[in-house]
């Protein structure tokens, strides 16, 4: 493996490679540890006392940029860099000078660069350099679309970050003006023609490409010019050695892809990005995925209302945990030495995965998820190399996660996860965790790789269809989402979980009686699942059967305390007018998980209802200090910025929530969901007319109608006249609609 030598931007396996200079400070920003150095500068990972957070900075080296004139088209290029917008670009957030130095700053990110990937695990197959070379030409099409010109494109360059997504980092040549005048780059990656004094181009960075595609794939470079004079670098393209050689192995279509992008003569390459990640994405036998517009990914939609909002998010949040886990039906399919499962196991180690792998199956119960992890640890200690062990485990501590909302889960998960891939990247568990870790942070382009990861591992997978069904239901694409339940379904018809799946897709589009008959099905497969249950007591609710849903409601706490069944409890109530139960079950709830803003929101909904102003301020302060603290972390869940926008409404502070309502309106123009949430909101804030908007074309979507007849807080919105006349018309025109469609 002979990749560059220079240290990358937090490579996570090195620590830093020097002492800190004599000075710790670089204007405001205080200096932790260098992680990265090369010819133009150095990186350091620092504290940025304005925003508290930690950053990159990288600080070019004195006197790399002279003048004000050079420091003025250096600051011209950092602001079109940081207008980049795209998911996998590690983004410019400033740029100063002090201490006769530049300096510019981006994102902090975890992970490791593709260099010490290839180092520790060795080449990528041909499918795995495709995908992570989509992702690159994406982000590297959105940079060229700018004017701008990367100029560094190599191995260390782009990370892995430890939830799976790629980025591509270090713009720092491309920001340099001597970037433009003189041969710059990592010689292993220049185009022949910088060599020989040419300028920088489009096709010098798709070359650069090639290269890098080549380098996943062998670990080599095709040209060996790093420490060779430039004239005879420039010489030695002519020994440069044909992937075919080295790889047959490879499909036809990527080793094309690769010996066009890296031509020698510039004409002959790929004339853009776009095209080669249309070759790339023709390897893996499908159309090249669409351009990230820099608008951020929608984040999975969850039915939430002021007082219903308890009930619904918190039956997907029980239903994505028992989602989250793989069946022990995998060793029918699988031979043990493609799914993780070292050569020689001991029979007895393997009846160990196999007992947690099938508690895992359970989810639905926390004691099976606790006594899952403590069987994946068990098993690792024995063989800390089994692959699918560590697969069990990260994945069991995710759902653990998704229960508790303990971040320090989450992080073990995702390094349990990664370490999984680490030992063998040839089995589809750790791919499905992340897609539905990336789901669950608004990823979805991100999720949506990963699964598709998993399936082309192991078709077969109804874990894989499972999450892939949540993942489009969270894409608004409703009837692939059905078919990917449905799917799921047909691959393993024992499993409670794929009907709960499908329920949940039908209770999202308003089919509350379809909904209601797949989770009877799932109950009737599984008398224990309370997840199914919990489920099916809050359709009945919605479709007014009160008795029967608080029966399915108690069910659930039967089989084990439920903060979720507390909440919907407590909703229930509230319906009925019972404001001192809704309270009580609220405090149960609370009692369980009190790192859920929701909860806390729904407690200070039932004692805003019960007239006790005092204690619902609290209820509702609390929520906006623990919702407040996820934001951090999920910064564009729009389920997430749409509720705090109605804590703070409900709280008595208007400027916090239009800001919030405004923003979550954007990420997700047309998610009903969202608009009635953000609705009902703007009623509490006394704009009538923005919330009869958004509340009537939520209607028109399919929103829950039964829903919204019974919320208290819409009681003087339904009688005005004004929504009754927008609502009329939006049923007129979906009539006319419906009618042209007919025709």
């Amino acid at each position: 493996m002979d990749d560059d030598p220079t240290l990358p931007l937090n490579d996570s396996e090195h620590g830093p490679v020097n002492p800190l200079p004599k000075c710790d400070l670089w204007g405001d920003f205080r200096l932790l540890a260098r992680v990265g150095q090369g010819s133009f500068g150095e990186v350091y990972r620092a504290w940025d006392p304005h925003l508290e957070r930690e950053v990159a900075l990288k600080l070019l080296l004195p006197g790399s940029v002279s003048g004000d004139e050079a420091y003025q088209a250096l600051l011209r290029e950092a602001r079109a860099l940081a207008s980049v917008q795209h998911a996998n670009i590690v983004h410019v957030h400033g740029i100063d000078r002090h201490d006769g130095r530049v300096g510019f700053w981006t994102d902090f990110v975890q992970g490791k660069t593709l260099s010490a990937l290839v180092r520790e695990q060795g080449p990528f197959g041909g499918r795995e350099a495709a995908l992570i070379g989509l992702d690159v030409t994406r982000a590297l099409s959105a940079v060229h679309r700018k004017g701008i010109l990367h100029r560094d494109i190599k191995a260390q360059n782009v990370m892995r970050e430890e939830g799976g997504r790629i980025l591509l980092m270090d713009f720092g040549l491309s920001a340099s003006p001597q970037g433009q005048r003189m041969v710059s780059g990592t010689p292993n990656y220049m185009a022949p023609e910088l060599f020989r004094g040419s300028v920088a181009t489009v096709a010098t960075d798709i070359y650069a490409m090639g290269v890098l595609l080549y380098y996943l794939v062998t670990g080599q470079h095709p040209v060996k010019a790093s420490s060779r004079p430039m004239a005879e670098a420039a010489a030695a393209v002519s020994e440069r050695r044909a992937l075919i050689d080295l790889r047959p192995d490879l499909p036809e279509p990527f080793v094309r892809a690769v010996t066009t992008a890296t031509e020698i003569d510039p004409a002959r390459r790929f004339a853009s990005a776009g095209q080669l990640a249309t070759a790339l994405a023709e390897s893996l036998g499908a159309s090249a995925p669409a351009e990230v517009s820099g608008s951020p990914a929608p984040s999975l939609r969850r039915i939430k209302t002021w007082v219903w909002g308890a009930i619904v998010s918190a039956g997907v949040l029980t239903i994505a945990v028992g989602l989250g886990v793989w069946t022990g039906a995998i060793r029918r399919w699988v031979r043990p030495e493609t799914a993780g499962i070292p050569a020689g196991t001991p029979a007895n180690t393997y009846d160990e995965y196999q007992k947690a792998q099938d508690l895992l199956q359970r989810s639905y119960k926390d004691a099976n998820i606790a006594a899952a992890a403590q069987g994946f640890q068990q098993v690792l200690q024995e063989d800390p190399s089994f692959a699918l062990a560590a697969a069990g485990l990260g994945n069991a501590w995710f759902l653990q996660f998704r229960s508790s909302k303990d971040p320090k889960l989450l992080d073990m998960a995702r390094a349990e996860t990664m370490k999984a891939l680490q030992l063998d990247p040839r089995q589809a568990p750790p791919y499905v965790t992340l897609a539905r870790m990336a789901a669950m942070q608004g990823q979805i382009p991100l999720a949506r790789q990963q699964v598709q990861k998993a399936i082309a591992i192991d078709p077969h997978s109804a874990e894989a269809y499972g999450a892939l069904a949540e993942i489009d239901q969270g894409d608004g694409r409703t009837q692939d989402s059905i078919d990917a339940a449905q799917r799921a379904i047909d691959l393993a018809p024992n499993d409670s979980r794929w009907p709960v799946r499908l329920g949940v897709i039908y209770f999202s589009t308003g089919k509350l009686e379809e909904a209601a008959a797949e989770w009877q099905k799932a109950v009737e497969l599984d008398p224990q699942n309370n997840a199914a249950y919990y489920d099916l007591g809050l359709a009945r609710m919605q479709l007014g059967q009160f008795g029967e849903a608080r029966k399915d409601l108690e069910k659930v706490l039967s089989i084990q305390p439920d903060p979720d069944a507390y909440t919907a409890l407590g909703s229930l109530y509230e319906l009925q007018g019972n404001y001192s139960e809704a309270v009580a079950m609220d405090e149960k709830s609370i009692a369980l998980r009190p790192g859920d803003y929701q909860v806390w929101g729904n407690l200070g909904s039932a004692y805003l209802w019960s007239g006790q102003r005092e204690q619902s301020l609290q209820g509702y302060h609390k929520a906006i200090e623990v919702a407040e603290a996820q934001r951090i972390k999920s910064p564009e869940d729009t389920s997430l910025l749409v509720q705090l926008g109605d804590y703070y409404a409900s709280s008595g502070q208007p400027g916090p929530s239009e800001v919030l309502l405004r923003k979550a309106l954007a990420l997700s123009p047309d998610d009903p969901d969202v608009e009635y949430r953000a609705g009902e909101t703007y009623e509490i804030l006394g704009q009538r007319s923005k919330a009869i908007t958004l509340i009537v074309k939520a209607l028109a979507q399919g929103y829950h109608a039964a829903e919204f007849e019974r919320s208290p807080e819409l009681a003087a919105l339904r009688a005005d006249p004004a929504f009754q006349s927008a609502l009329n018309e939006a049923k007129a025109n979906s009539a006319l609609d419906k009618s042209h469609k007919l025709q």
